[in-house]
């Protein structure tokens, strides 16, 4: 039994180039799989990232509702009422409100009102009303004073406050809704 050298080696060297194709193949398939692994647990920590941001905006209190009313004479007297409410604990006094209708805005007239008072209570009457419900955003706030302090009699600084936010209907002011475009 004579056994062929060029057949033998041609046969070993066959056997180690398919066992190195083999090794890299292999090779391949790992790479492939550690970075669908390694894609995967970047997509579960952006879920999980969502999740918390997702849990974070439930457990929040909701915003609170705007100054709104069905009509304009609800409107107007919500928001003196409301202006009322916040002056009576104050050293504030309200002069006037009124509403403003604006053309290009139907649904969110203009609210407007004068007050007088030291400076402590109208600051905390700006303070509750941005911040308390009904929440009103002061568009406008023009501060002037009245009458200064006096060290002799021990009055106060009396200031008076003009403001205009905006208020919302439910529904379009009739007359509004009727007009020509």
């Amino acid at each position: 039994m004579t056994t062929d050298l060029p057949v033998l080696l041609r046969g070993r060297l066959g056997a180690l180039l398919l066992l190195g194709l083999a090794a890299a193949a292999g090779a391949w398939l790992l790479a492939q799989a550690t970075g669908d692994v390694r894609e995967a647990a970047e997509q579960i920590a952006g879920s999980r990232e969502l999740l918390a941001r997702t849990r974070a905006a439930a457990d929040r209190p909701p915003p609170p509702a705007p100054l709104w009313a069905t009509d304009e004479a609800a409107l107007l007297a919500a928001f003196r009422a409301r202006l009322d409410g916040l002056a009576a604990g104050r050293a504030v006094l309200l002069d006037d409100a009124r509403l403003d209708r604006d053309a290009d805005r139907p649904t969110a007239p203009r609210l407007a009102a004068t007050l007088r008072g030291t400076t402590e209570g109208l600051h905390g009457l700006l303070l509750a009303l941005e911040t308390q419900p009904p929440l009103a955003v002061v568009e406008t706030a023009d501060l002037a004073v009245l009458r200064p302090a006096d060290a002799e009699t021990g009055w106060p600084t009396v200031m008076r406050l003009s403001l205009s936010l905006r208020g919302a209907l439910a529904t379009a002011p009739a007359d509004a809704a009727e007009a020509p475009r």
